[in-house]
């Protein structure tokens, strides 16, 4: 069986992008938490009009709930944000579930595959939504690949925010024309990698199928033979 991180360990590990995460989220959670539970409300902001809290305070009041090991709320905050970007989640069910029906039981994938898998998802969805949905799902990412997606996260966002404090708000559209250009260059990137892998990924998957058949054969022999 896969062993999951606890929900207070994969926010520890998602930490850097926090205030991203519930930013997405803040106002599904404001509606179906925040309003309905005059506790946490009481215990976070005493002094704070729920309209008027910022980002980082919404997301620090949530962080420090998990961590302090409200298990169920983590799983509130994580089903909200996987619902939120339902396109990946269908992304990766219908791959992992070319390798096996039942995605749920696959304990590990090869490094190749899980290069595959990451580079078609960060193509479609970005490096840290791709990244984000790993660690919240406990994607079976070989641990070396996902070690490299955390990496490329860090540094996207560590680029995004120096260019944010240094760039003039006038050249805020040729930044963002810079950035168009650079991700189509990294989807092609990515696309050029890809059909390497994917060669053999179609050929480990059609030999599994082939396995698999002749197991069934096999089976139905036996029980004709009983």
């Amino acid at each position: 069986m896969i062993k999951e991180d606890s929900y207070r360990l994969k926010f520890e590990k998602l930490e850097p992008w926090a205030v991203d995460i519930f930013q997405a989220i803040k106002k599904d959670l404001r509606n179906e938490h925040l309003l309905k539970t005059p506790s946490f409300a009481q215990k976070h902001f005493p002094k704070k009009g729920l309209d008027k809290l910022t980002n980082e305070e919404f997301a620090s009041a949530y962080l420090k709930e998990i961590a302090e090991g409200d298990e169920e709320l983590g799983e509130r905050v994580v089903s909200r944000w996987v619902v939120k970007n339902g396109e990946l989640y269908q992304f990766f069910a219908e791959e992992l579930s070319k390798i096996n029906p039942q995605f749920d039981e696959i304990e590990n994938l090869p490094s190749d595959v899980s290069a595959f898998l990451l580079n078609a998802s960060v193509s479609q969805f970005g490096i840290a939504e791709t990244y984000i949905f790993c660690v919240m799902n406990t994607v079976v990412i070989e641990e070396g690949q996902l070690a490299k997606l955390k990496e490329m996260a860090l540094a996207h966002k560590a680029l995004a925010k120096s260019q944010e404090k240094c760039v003039p708000l006038e050249s805020l559209e040729s930044v963002r024309d810079h950035y168009e250009k650079e991700i189509r260059k990294l989807t092609e990137k990515y696309e050029k990698r890809m059909q390497g892998v994917e060669r053999k990924y179609v050929q480990d998957v059609e030999g599994l199928k082939k396995q698999i058949s002749q197991l069934h054969k096999k089976l139905g022999e036996k029980s004709l033979a009983v």
